[in-house]
């Protein structure tokens, strides 16, 4: 299913910020009508809320749509002393739907959408649907731990500052690397994702301290999938290496009444490679549900 944007969707996003567990956290919202849905959007790890920008636009006629910037990552503020990983985002997750009211369609790709399996399984009554989008049940595969421990190692504590936007882009790398975009979109999502300092030079707004987490423990168990009850859609990328289509197959059994489905010309990066379709297999499975309970949304309370 191919959609394309309404008319009435917000040309560009409106940044806003809500206090959540002490801390700054940004989310864009796309605006869309709160009576028929809302979805939350999370993205994956070293990632921030960008990564939705060509998927938001078209969900907001089925709804209003909110990305929202993890903790430490994007726009948000980082934690000092930097508590990361699941336990803290699952929990930041968990505030800020109670602080929209009412039942929600969570959507996560890759570290978002493990994020999005415990809160599904955690507090199934926050949720009218959820869906995952080239995610693994849980932490990632060894060998993507193994390979952020060296790069961790090799970049060092501190956050990089580069003397020019030029090589922001020059260092930018997607992980795992395969994509469809072109040179001009992935220079715009590392720009996107950086800011120029007081002192002239450039920096990735994310908190490099977020990869270290393990050293300060923090870690769930994999979430109980059994204990999924929301009506759940599982999207892998086509041609994705981080989500195996034995690994996505196996996520669809273990989830009761799960939907799977292939997003074709899309490897790892789901909603950067493929948005349009991305954007229709989640309008098309949202509209298969019942119609939602009338429930007030009070999306307009959280604080700007």
């Amino acid at each position: 299913m191919r959609i394309e944007p309404a008319a009435t969707i917000l040309v560009e996003p409106t940044s806003r910020y809500t206090t959540i567990n002490g801390l700054k956290l940004h989310y864009f919202y796309w605006g869309g009508d709160s009576s028929k849905r809302t979805f939350v959007l999370l993205h994956g790890g070293a990632a921030h809320a960008h990564w939705w920008d060509n998927v938001a636009p078209l969900l907001t006629p089925d709804g209003c749509v909110i990305a929202l910037d993890f903790r430490g990552h994007g726009r948000s503020q980082w934690a000092n002393p930097p508590v990361y990983g699941p336990v803290s985002y699952v929990r930041d997750v968990k505030e800020f739907i109670e602080q929209i009211g009412g039942r929600i369609v969570l959507v996560g790709h890759s570290m978002g959408g493990a994020v999005a399996q415990w809160v599904a399984s955690e507090f199934p009554d926050l949720l009218d649907a959820l869906v995952i989008v080239d995610a693994p049940a849980g932490p990632p595969p060894l060998w993507l731990r193994l390979m952020w421990r060296w790069r961790r190692r090799a970049a060092g504590p501190q956050r990089p500052e580069l003397p020019t936007a030029q090589h922001v882009v020059r260092k930018f790398r997607l992980s795992p690397p395969g994509t469809y975009l072109t040179d001009d979109q992935l220079a715009h999502l590392a720009l996107s994702g950086a800011e120029r300092l007081p002192n002239g030079k450039w920096a990735f707004r994310f908190d490099p301290k977020t990869r270290s987490w393990r050293r300060r423990g923090g870690g769930l168990r994999r979430p109980n999938l059994k204990r999924i009850t929301a009506p759940t859609l599982i999207l892998r990328g086509a041609e994705s290496v981080l989500v195996t289509p034995h690994t996505a197959t196996k996520l669809n059994h273990r989830i009761r009444g799960s939907k799977l489905k292939f997003i074709e010309r899309a490897h790892h990066h789901v909603p950067l490679d493929n948005p349009s379709d991305t954007a229709g297999a989640i309008v098309e499975f949202v509209r298969s549900l019942q119609p939602k309970p009338s429930l007030e949304r009070r999306v307009e309370a959280i604080q700007a």
